[in-house]
């Protein structure tokens, strides 16, 4: 190994690292939940000719997988992990269960969790107002079109974050202007309290985040740099042979052990080319279950008015009382709760509307990210009819990045990477986002990945009916406690 990149690693702050067989174990909620995967690779190098990564289909799986869980990361064999992160211990939402009728040590447990759970998540009003441009932007920008999609914008963000602490000058300014923020010591702040804000592992939802950085021991890199995404983004510290056929086996086993499997024929296409000098990945794992299930018994076969004509679907049904209706000016939408105060949102445009119509305007980010604030909103007892959908879609990014302003970092005449490495002419080779999404009777799963190649008092008064059936082209957004979206797509047939 690289003398430099040694000494530089055994100075990252030893409150933040644990050897290989200390990294957590990690097990979902899976069962009746919602269950969402996500990585995101970030990949550099210095050969101008790089290929990037050609999109798949979309797949369907009829039988969503359940009982899948996260490998656990020590049981890998990751000869080259130089350092790795505590995570988070958290209280476990107790089992009342487990407590044979003993309330008042059941209450004790209960409020213990409760505490941590307030204190974990209690921070600062407004702390991501800066991402409403950033969030809007890139779902109109990577949600439109003619087939079905899903993005995760919480994890591009996080993703981004990392990548703007390698940059500097001109590229680093255009990634922190996309994202709404002035100085990088803003974002790393903004991050730092994004991550703490969802991140969750407390028995009740589970939402695991972890990030890692990859280096080439032929190289010479930053300590500052490398001790920054160690300390302040719970990154594990990876070097080898960057783009060895073992190199890669490992790199797609990181993936794989912190999505819960649900990637791996994602993470087969994810290589680290030979001319790659150093890789970022940052991965997200969701399970929360339905408050509300639905009954397989109520599930009807039905038509969905689909863009290419109509197509057969199964419709999941259920009614609620005293539901939310919420109104835009070309769509409607109502949200369904998961547990762990997240949210599923759905999206309906009106009659003569498309979903391109909805995604030209911020109204539905602003309505998601902010409920509470939203005037045009409407009390009913909802029948709602959703119908079951898998869909999955892969695309690269780069072009989508270039429209929306970020472009230095493209071209390896004019990028800077300096605060990562003395390296010269590095630039983003590929930026290859794949993500699924499905949803059932149980719950939903969704999981994706992101490679960045470089490289309500009184007696209620009867209620008004409202029939939403989403039987035509629709968005979602899977939202957070903190109503950032985790996950969001289109389904044009289902």
């Amino acid at each position: 190994m690289n003398k430099k990149i040694n000494d530089a690693l055994q100075e990252i702050r030893s409150e933040y690292i644990t050897d290989a067989a200390a990294v957590r174990k990690r097990r979902p909620y899976w069962i009746a939940a919602v269950a969402a995967a996500l990585a995101a690779v970030i990949l550099l190098t210095s050969f101008p000719g790089a290929a990037s990564a050609h999109p798949t289909e979309p797949f369907l799986q009829e039988t969503l997988p359940r009982g899948t869980g996260i490998v656990s990361p020590d049981s890998l064999v990751l000869a080259n992990l130089v350092a790795g992160p505590y995570y988070p211990e958290m209280v476990q939402m107790p089992n009342y269960s487990e407590y044979n009728n003993d309330y008042a040590a059941y209450s004790e447990a209960y409020q213990l969790w409760y505490q941590d759970q307030k204190d974990r998540y209690d921070q600062p009003d407004g702390y991501a107002d800066s991402l409403t441009g950033f969030f809007a932007e890139t779902m109109a920008q990577f949600l439109g079109g003619d087939e079905n999609k899903t993005y995760s914008p919480l994890n591009v963000y996080l993703a981004l974050a990392m990548l703007a602490e390698t940059t500097g000058g001109n590229s680093r300014q255009q990634i922190l202007d996309l994202l709404g923020l002035a100085t990088i010591q803003e974002l790393r702040q903004q991050a730092s309290l994004v991550w703490n804000a969802h991140y969750s592992d407390d028995g009740e939802t589970t939402l695991l985040m972890a990030n890692s950085l990859w280096l080439d021991e032929a190289f010479s890199f930053e300590q500052d740099t490398a001790d920054t995404l160690a300390s302040d983004y719970y990154a594990s510290v990876f070097s080898g042979d960057l783009g060895t056929d073992a190199l890669n086996e490992q790199l797609q086993a990181w993936l794989n052990a912190n999505t819960g499997g649900l990637l791996t024929e994602q993470a087969e296409n994810v290589e680290l080319d030979p001319y790659t000098v150093f890789a970022l990945a940052s991965t997200m794992y969701f399970s929360a279950s339905w408050n509300s299930e639905f009954s397989e018994n109520k599930t009807e076969t039905d038509t969905f008015h689909g863009v290419d004509g109509d197509t057969q679907a199964d419709f999941m049904n259920r009614s609620y009382t005293a539901y939310t209706y919420f109104r835009g000016s070309n769509f409607g939408a109502i949200r369904l709760y998961l547990s762990g105060d997240n949210k599923m949102w759905l999206i309906l445009p009106d009659e003569g509307y498309t979903v391109e119509d909805v995604l030209e305007s911020s109204e539905y980010v602003e309505l998601t990210l902010d409920p509470a604030a939203w005037e045009n909103k409407a009390v009913y007892d909802v029948n709602l009819s959703l119908p079951k959908f898998d869909i999955a879609y892969q695309q690269d990014l780069i072009e989508g990045m270039k429209s929306l302003g970020v472009t230095d970092i493209f071209d390896d005449s004019i990028s800077d990477f300096t605060p990562m490495t003395a390296t010269p002419n590095l630039y983003v080779s590929q930026i290859n986002h794949a993500a699924r999404v499905a949803i059932d009777e149980e719950g939903c799963i969704a999981a994706a990945f992101t490679v960045m190649g470089m490289a309500g008092t009184g007696m209620p008064q009867p209620l008004e009916e409202l029939d939403f059936v989403l039987d035509r082209p629709f968005l979602f957004v899977v939202s957070s406690r903190d109503n950032l979206p985790l996950f969001a797509g289109t389904v044009l047939e289902p």
